[in-house]
């Protein structure tokens, strides 16, 4: 089978009635390419999950097995992974932060007229051994984002590559389904049956995509097996903040912070009066808490 034909058949997969294997059975008659990278030491990972007051490891590492009921961009249900994100710059985490609420923010995927504000805790989390990685990012995977320097690098890998150009197409059309909006979690069936696969049945240890819901910008969202989330990374402390939002005005602040021993503090990183002079609203009960 041409890759052509492997396209076409992907293509006209029936998500609702179709299984990994459906998936399988088109896509592995074909070589599947991809650009393998490793993720140094000192990196730092930063994980979101919606709500407050979260402050051990046990609390923000990956979602146990047994609520993986549905699949997600890059696991199958009945699977879990580790999902975070990587900065595009490492000495200014800030992105990251943004990138990681934004994932799983009610109001991000709600619009630009949504109103609101959402908790959320971060985790920090340092790669203390190198992590293999794999992408299927190339020429035309947010090809107007030019200030990703994660993003750049792995589209200027694709282009220097030694692929015919069917090969290439291969790739563009599984970074189209890893960059989609979905408004179905079955239309993650493709992607989430090649990074399972990939993980499961190799050394990798986990996928890199860009973020959707901000466009590619800020950083790469990351998908790590547990195996390598316990032996290759180390959890440093949790990190309390609040997205407020009115319209197309938003803000992320810092609100406290709590360190591996447990212990809490409070600590804003701007006062209200900043918050309520950016956002153009007289009191932040104006924005009412999403859960």
């Amino acid at each position: 089978m041409i890759v052509m034909e492997t396209i076409e058949q992907l293509k006209k997969i029936e998500l609702e009635n179709s299984t990994p294997d459906d998936v399988r059975k088109i896509l592995y008659e074909s070589p599947l390419p991809a650009i393998k990278s490793v993720i140094t030491k000192g990196t730092y990972i930063i994980r979101a999950r919606k709500g407050d007051g979260y402050t051990k490891r046990s609390q923000m590492t990956y979602c146990p097995v047994e609520f993986c009921k549905s699949l997600q961009r890059a696991t199958l249900n009945g699977q879990t992974m580790f999902y975070g994100v990587i900065s595009d710059d490492q000495s200014h985490l800030e992105n990251a932060r943004a990138l990681s609420c934004a994932e799983c923010s009610k109001l991000t995927r709600a619009g630009l007229e949504s109103i609101g504000r959402e908790k959320f805790t971060l985790s920090y989390w340092e790669v203390v051994k190198p992590i293999s990685v794999v992408s299927f990012i190339t020429d035309s995977t947010f090809p107007k984002v030019q200030n990703n320097k994660l993003l750049s690098d792995l589209r200027n890998t694709f282009n220097n590559m030694s692929l015919t150009s069917q090969e290439k197409n291969l790739i563009r059309f599984i970074s189209d389904e890893f960059s989609k909006i979905v408004t179905d979690n079955r239309e993650y069936l493709i992607t989430a049956t090649i990074s399972s696969d990939i993980i499961n049945k190799t050394k990798t240890d986990g996928i890199i995509f860009p973020s959707v819901q901000l466009g590619g910008q800020g950083g790469l969202n990351i998908a790590l097996s547990p195996n390598a989330v316990n032996s290759k990374l180390r959890f440093i402390r949790t990190l309390g903040q609040t997205l407020y939002k009115n319209k197309d005005k938003s803000l992320i602040r810092i609100e406290k912070y709590t360190e591996k021993n447990s212990k809490t503090h409070i600590k804003y990183q701007f006062s209200n009066q900043i918050l309520l002079d950016e956002l153009n609203i007289k009191d932040v009960n104006e924005l009412p808490l999403i859960e």
